[in-house]
Formats: structure tokens, sequence, C-alpha cells
């Protein structure tokens, strides 16, 4: 494998209550008007085992703010109410693994490398030179098997990242990121942005009176269907 690999994965297997969730929080953020109006998040699969997993069209989509003061994986998180975590690799030898909980605080661990805009604005993340699992609850087993895997290190980060994603259910995802996910996708569509100087269309004046309310009176016809001249527009009789 080379390149770039990269996987959010999320306790929730609902795709379309990930959707909403995560629409409320990029409307939390300002688009330009130059956004397209249906962004393409990425792809979502969900197992059996209650996760989905999320490839994102974009590098570091869930990890920028977005000019907020959170990732948007953090925020997401915190939206959600449930845990997640994000794995990235990059070539045989680089790994990264981010956690947040249902409270969206962040744990980073492994290879170290700054994340989205800002960095600096908010809490720091805290963070551990050893890939291991800090705020998503797992079981002992699977830490021990993760703590081997990253003790290894070297050639192991994509050993690693298989097995990262194994624990959502979603085992050896690194051989086949190539391949389109067609369970699902994730978009978004940002709000309308309405220019400063719109124009505001002033009501008309409403007149007060019973005559505003009143239907306009219709004069009668000058002749009749006969061709004579009504009683009512004739001359008055003397």
């Amino acid at each position: 494998m080379t390149g770039w690999r990269q996987a959010v994965f999320v306790r929730q297997r609902r795709i379309d209550v990930i959707q909403r969730a995560l629409s409320k929080v990029l409307d939390e953020e300002t688009w330009s008007p130059a956004t397209p109006r249906r962004l393409y998040v990425g792809a979502a699969d969900a197992s059996s085992r209650g996760w989905t997993m999320i490839i994102p069209a974009l590098a570091d989509f869930f990890l920028d703010r977005g000019g907020t003061p959170e990732p948007r994986l953090c925020r997401l998180a915190r939206e959600l109410r449930c845990p997640g975590y994000e794995v990235d690799v990059r070539d045989p030898v680089a790994a990264s693994l981010y956690e947040v909980d249902d409270h969206g605080r962040l744990r980073i661990s492994g290879t170290r490398r700054l994340i989205g805009s800002g960095a600096e604005a908010g809490e720091p993340a805290v963070t551990s030179p050893v890939v291991g699992f800090g705020l998503v609850q797992v079981g002992d087993d699977i830490r021990d098997r993760v703590a081997a895997l990253a003790a290894l290190g070297g050639g192991q980060a994509v050993a690693l990242a298989d097995y990262l994603g194994a624990v959502a259910g979603f085992p050896a995802w690194t051989h086949y990121a190539d391949d389109p996910i067609t369970a699902g996708e994730l978009v978004y569509e940002p709000p309308r942005i309405v220019a400063a100087a719109a124009r505001v269309t002033a009501p008309r004046p409403e007149t007060r009176g019973a005559s505003a309310r009143t239907a306009p009176r219709v004069a009668p016809a000058p002749f009749d269907r006969r061709g004579r001249r009504p009683r009512s527009s004739s001359r008055p009789r003397r």
C-alpha cells in the first residue's frame, strides 16, 4: 500500500442519523459563495457491530476546524453523543489515531502531526507517542493487541491500521480503500448565502377604514343583452 489512507469510525450504525448530525455541525461554519451547492463529504458503510465507517473525500475533512475552536470530529461525536475515532496511515511506517469520546474530548496517539487550522485554539488534545485507545472504550484483549502491533513499528503500520478498523467491523480496510463504498454516502448542502445588500420589499401601505375592506362598486352596463338601456342607467323619471 502506498499513499494516504484515512477512515473515520463512529459508533452509530444509522447513516441517516449521522447525516443529520453532520449537517447540523457544518451549519455552524461559514461557507463562502464559492462552495458548491452539494458538497460530497464521503462514502459510508455500517457494520453489524454497530459502527459506521466513513471514507472522507477530502483529506483531514473531519480533523479540520472549519473556523470553529474544535475539529469537526469532536463536534460530530458530541452531537451524536457517541464515541468515534479516525485512523490515518501514511505509507507503511506512519500511523495516527484520533479518538474522541461522546463529550467531544480528543486524544491523539501515534505519529504526531498538526490537525486542522487554528490548532492553538481551545484546550490541547491529550497526546501519546504510542498508538492506543484512551477515550474509546474497548476490551483488554483489543487494547493488548493494539499495543503489540504498535510496539512492532516499522512496516506494521498498515497491519495496525487494519486492526483498528477491525475493531469497528471493517478488517483490512486499507486494502480496498481505492474501491468505492456503495452502501451509502454523506453530503452537505450549505445554506443559501444572502447578500448583505439584498433588496427589501417594503409592504404596501394599508388604508384604514371600512372603505379599504369594501369591494369597489361596479357601474351598471349601459345596455342589457337586448340592446335596451336599463332603467338604472336611463334618464331619471320626472
